[in-house]
């Protein structure tokens, strides 16, 4: 009989602990708690204890008026033990259905072997609530996983199956930087995914990774949408407020702005040749902290974004906040042993002089974008170079060029200086306003055309080839062309694709002029390359000068472009987008780059003729006609040119 009883009495409490309410924990309590660190996947293994820079990224997953999460991070701050956690506190404590979402399949399994089930096995409460499969009719299996309350999905987004006949209140897209282009032919996988959880008003949507490049990178992309926010630090000295950030000769310095102010940046430094002496630097009164100093600082860090603040374990929003948190964290703030200051400066050392090193640890280590050197030039940079030219044409040009661009309402045009190595010297820019389908407007091209230069050394320079762009009036074009009647006058088409030529040269001296007979012929110009060669002269100082008359919209349009990555069919393909609203000066440049090409002239026996003014011709000798280059006869057509060889 007392048996019977102390059995009734054990499924009583059962029945009872059933429906027992969940203690109150947010997803990091639960973590504090309950979360293991095991063997397969950490080198301290054991209990849990939570970062501070980690606390408010877990409990976001917990707060109620947070439905999005966005991660932008660096390796070495724990973000694959923070999925595990919001994972088990939701089979735990809140049980829904879950989709983790993986660059690929392969991804997803290896995840699910090494990261989770370790993590299931080894956490005692979560033992027992997903048990291992134990033949294949199992509901439990490496990409599903079924718990009391829910399902666990496990998905590779390279595939579209994955994201088929499911439905999830919790979505987690891991490393979206390396998803490919789309799942199938089905689309965006984080819109994919997102739908799969329209039916739920509690639903969450958390999307972490690595960055990659700049202009493609889908978490800076929804990082830059979201709340942002970054870790706050107090100086131990002066009790100013910073952030921590990198730079160097070819990492540039961070702006942060938040709420409209610009946070102060401290920055890692260290003395020459001596990286081991690596300290945080206060932007405030400049004290050095030092490692030893780290966990203390740490501790009275917060959290500060656009909408929102995080302080002493709560969530703090102001008005606009949207739903959509961000993060910003790097291994600056981390606590691993391979990423104190010393390690920092030391693998940044060790990977400047490689262009793909130096990428990879901007992404894995400062967990920032990476924007290939010359790829996007800042037009402030440039207005700070020009020069007081002591004449129209300084002593180093040699031959002059001009590229003219055709607008519905004008034309404009860049006259180009050009000297040894291809250095260049903007000469002039000049708009001519008007309808370019009426003849007055080609009366003001031709004038330009003939115009000349005073050169340094006393004498003058006409242009000796110019490119007009005929993508736009091409038969107006094509007529000015034939009626000017010079042959270093060319028609031109800009065509992109990766690897075309500036231009095709020329076989022979023959082959041009039977070419060039041809005027309603354009010539073909590969703005891609000549995009690419022009921006990397303009990141390098001292190859491309500009005078003082040029103003801020000029540089402004000279860099309206950048150099992307799409991917096309799977493959990535390099492409120019506009990023500015008008880009005339930069087609100038190209058209008079084309020129340039198309003349092929020996720059540097020019260089050395003029000097000695060897351009002086005698009484007798055949003079060029008004407005005509040098290197030509009256009739148009080619004489011996210190440039011209067959």
């Amino acid at each position: 009989m007392i048996h019977r009883w102390a059995s009734c009495a054990s499924v009583l409490r059962r029945i009872v602990s059933a429906y027992k309410p969940p203690p109150e924990l947010t997803v990091s309590e639960w973590a504090d708690r309950y979360g293991v660190l095991t063997a397969e996947s950490s080198a301290e293994p054991g209990r849990w204890r939570s970062y501070p820079y980690q606390l408010a990224i877990m409990d976001a997953f917990s707060h109620p008026l947070i439905e999005r999460v966005t991660m932008m991070k660096s390796a070495r701050v724990g973000f694959t033990k923070i999925i595990g956690h919001v994972i088990g506190y939701h089979m735990h404590m809140d049980p829904c259905s879950m989709m983790v979402v993986q660059p690929t399949i392969d991804d997803a399994e290896g995840w699910s072997k090494e990261d989770l089930q370790p993590m299931l096995t080894a956490t005692p409460v979560l033992r027992r609530l997903v048990p291992e499969a134990k033949s294949r009719t199992s509901v439990n299996t490496i990409t599903k996983k079924a718990f009391p309350g829910g399902f666990l999905h496990i998905v590779g987004a390279n595939s579209a199956r994955g994201f088929r006949r499911i439905t999830v209140r919790l979505v987690l897209f891991d490393e979206v930087d390396g998803y490919p282009p789309t799942a199938g032919q089905e689309g965006d996988q984080i819109k994919l995914g997102t739908r799969r959880a329209e039916t739920f008003w509690n639903r969450k949507i958390a999307i972490g990774s690595t960055p990659t490049v700049a202009g493609i990178s889908r978490i800076e992309e929804h990082f830059e949408c979201s709340s942002r926010g970054y870790f706050v630090l107090t100086c131990p000295d002066c009790g100013g407020e910073h952030v921590r950030g990198f730079r160097a000769d070819d990492v540039p310095e961070q702006r942060i702005e938040i709420r409209g102010e610009e946070i102060h940046v401290s920055y890692l430094t260290w003395p020459d040749g001596e990286p081991q002496k690596a300290a945080w630097t206060c932007p405030d009164c400049g004290v050095l902290i030092g490692h030893d100093r780290h966990d203390a600082i740490m501790r009275r860090g917060y959290w500060k974004g656009d909408h929102w603040e995080w302080r002493d374990g709560k969530f703090e929003f102001l008005d606009g906040f949207d739903g959509h948190i961000g993060f910003h964290i790097w291994a600056g703030y981390s606590y691993s042993p391979n990423a104190t200051p010393a390690h920092i400066a030391k693998e940044y050392l060790e990977s400047r002089q490689d262009d793909d090193q130096l990428k990879t640890f901007v992404n894995t280590v400062l967990g920032r974008c990476w924007e290939e050197r010359g790829e996007t030039i800042d037009g402030h940079m440039l207005i700070q170079r020009r020069e007081a030219f002591k004449a129209p044409c300084p002593s180093g040009v040699t031959v002059l060029t001009a590229g003219l661009d055709v607008q519905s309402d004008r034309v404009e045009a860049e006259v180009v200086g050009w000297g040894e190595g291809e250095q260049a010297w903007s000469i002039d820019h000049v708009i001519l306003p008007g309808d370019p389908s009426r003849p007055e407007v080609w009366e003001d091209v031709a004038d330009l055309l003939r115009s000349a230069y005073r050169h340094e050394s006393g004498m003058d320079l006409t242009i000796s080839g110019a490119c007009i762009d005929s993508g736009y009036l091409t038969g107006h074009v094509y007529r000015f062309v034939r009626e000017f009647r010079q042959s270093w006058v060319w028609p031109v088409k800009g065509m992109a694709g990766e690897g075309r030529p500036i231009v095709q040269p020329y076989t022979s001296r023959l082959q041009m002029l039977r070419k060039q007979r041809k005027r309603s012929q354009a010539e073909i110009v590969g703005v891609d390359e000549a995009k690419q060669l022009m921006y990397r002269k303009l990141a390098t100082p001292g190859l491309i000068h500009f005078p003082m008359e040029r103003d801020l919209e000029y540089f402004e349009q000279l860099t309206a472009e950048k150099l992307v990555i799409r991917y096309k069919r799977g493959r990535p393909v390099r492409e120019w987008h506009q990023i500015r609203p008008r880009n005339e000066v930069l087609d100038c440049w190209i058209y008079a780059l084309a020129a340039l090409r198309l003349l092929d002239p020996d720059l540097r026996k020019l260089r050395a003729r003029l000097s000695h003014n060897k351009y002086d011709q005698p009484e007798t000798a055949k003079k060029p006609a008004p407005g005509l280059p040098n290197h030509l006869d009256q009739d148009g057509s080619l004489s011996d040119s210190p440039w011209m060889y067959d």
